[in-house]
C-alpha cells in the first residue's frame, strides 16, 4: 500500500509500505480520509525520519471484518482516536480514554490501517468523510469536551490561548454556545481564522502584566469568566490564573512543563482549574447533535488535499497558515 512517510526537517513523501494485518481483536480498514494533527509537527520538525507517520484521526470502509460479526466488508465507519478494551467501567461509559489498555490507531495517513473492532461506529449517512474525521477524532472532540466540561454558556466571556486547530475549534464551539470569545495568538493568519470562527476579539501575546491588564480592561476590571490554555506554556497559564474573575474556570488542554501555586486559586478567588486530555468516544453523539443543530464544523477545515499533495498540507500547518487539514485517500 501507499502511505505517508514523515522524513523530518519539514519534509514528507508518499512511499510503499506493507499492508497491515489485523490482529484477533482488529479489523482492516480502507482509509477514505485522515486528519493532520498539530502533535505531528514534532516529528515533522525532527532531524531524523519517522518509521512511518504519526496520524491518528481517520475514517474509512471495512475491508476485512476479520471474523467480527458486527461488521461487514463495505461498512462505512467512524474510527475513534482512542480505543479501549470495550469491557471495563470506563469503556462501558464511553470514556475509553481512561482504560488501562487504551491505544490509538497507528500511522493512519495510509491506504489501509487496522482498528480495534470495538473502536468504531457506523458512519451516519449525513456526514461527509472530512466531517467524519473531525467528529471521530481530536479535531472537534477536544474543543467540544473542553468547552462543555467547563460549562461555557451564553453570555460568558472566554479567552482561548493558542489558535492552532484545537484552539480554533474552541473558538468555534464557544461562539456557537453564545460566549464572547477572545482569542490570543501570535500568528496574524490564525488570528484572522479565529475571527472567521466567531471570535469577539483577538489579541497578540504580550508580557504577563500587560496581558492581565488588557483582559481585565476588556471585562470592566473583573476578568473573563473562563480561560482555555491550549498552548502548554507557563506564561499563558500565569495570565489565565491572574486574570480570571473570582469563581471562574481555567481549562488546561495544552501540553508543556508548567507549575502553579495553588494559593493563587484559593485566596480571594475560589477558582476552578480543570484539565482535558483528548476526546472520549462517548462524546460522539453530542458532537453529532451539535453539528445537526447548526455548529459549522466545516469552517474549521481550511484545506482538503489528496494524499499526493501531503507536502503542501504539512507545509501550511508548519507555517501556521492552516486550521484543520484533511487528506483524502480514495
Amino acid at each position: 500500500m501507499r502511505a505517508l512517510h514523515i522524513l523530518g526537517k519539514g519534509k514528507v513523501e508518499i512511499a510503499e509500505f506493507p499492508t497491515p494485518v489485523p490482529k484477533e481483536n482488529e479489523v482492516l480498514i480502507k482509509v477514505t480520509a485522515s486528519g493532520v494533527c498539530g502533535s505531528e509537527m514534532h516529528g515533522l520538525r525532527a532531524e531524523q525520519p519517522q518509521a512511518m507517520n504519526g496520524g491518528h484521526e481517520v475514517a474509512g470502509v471495512v475491508a476485512d471484518p476479520n471474523g467480527h460479526a458486527q461488521w461487514e466488508a463495505g461498512d462505512e465507519v467512524v474510527v475513534f482516536t482512542l480505543q479501549g478494551c470495550g469491557k471495563c467501567r470506563w469503556c462501558r461509559a464511553g470514556q475509553d480514554t481512561f482504560c488501562t489498555q487504551v491505544g490509538a490507531p497507528a500511522a493512519t495517513h495510509a491506504q489501509y490501517i487496522t482498528s480495534k473492532a470495538n473502536g468504531m461506529v457506523k458512519k451516519p449517512t449525513d456526514l461527509s468523510w472530512p466531517l467524519t474525521v473531525m467528529l471521530g477524532g481530536d479535531g472537534l472532540g477536544v474543543p467540544y469536551g473542553a468547552s462543555t466540561r467547563a460549562g461555557v454558556k451564553r453570555g460568558d466571556i472566554t479567552v482561548v490561548f493558542g489558535c492552532g486547530p484545537v484552539g480554533l475549534g474552541m473558538v468555534l464551539v464557544q461562539a456557537f454556545l453564545g460566549a464572547h470569545v477572545i482569542a490570543v495568538e501570535p500568528s496574524e493568519a490564525r488570528r484572522k481564522l479565529a475571527m472567521k470562527m466567531g471570535a469577539w476579539a483577538t489579541l497578540a501575546p504580550a508580557p504577563v502584566p500587560e496581558m492581565v491588564a488588557t483582559l481585565k480592561g476588556m471585562t470592566d476590571g473583573v476578568g473573563p469568566d473562563k480561560m482555555f490554555e491550549a498552548v502548554g506554556r507557563q506564561e499563558t497559564l500565569d495570565i489565565a490564573i491572574e486574570a480570571t474573575r473570582p469563581e471562574g474556570v481555567i481549562m488546561c488542554a495544552g501540553h508543556g512543563k508548567q507549575s502553579i501555586d495553588p494559593q493563587k486559586l484559593i485566596v480571594k478567588r475560589n477558582l476552578t482549574m480543570m484539565g482535558n486530555w483528548v476526546s472520549h468516544p462517548g462524546w460522539f453523539p453530542g458532537m453529532l447533535q451539535m453539528w445537526r443543530e447548526g455548529l459549522d464544523v466545516p469552517r474549521l477545515i481550511t484545506g482538503i488535499y489528496p494524499y499526493e499533495q501531503a507536502q503542501t498540507a504539512y507545509t501550511e500547518m508548519l507555517e501556521g497558515r492552516s486550521g484543520k487539514t484533511i487528506l483524502t485517500w480514495e
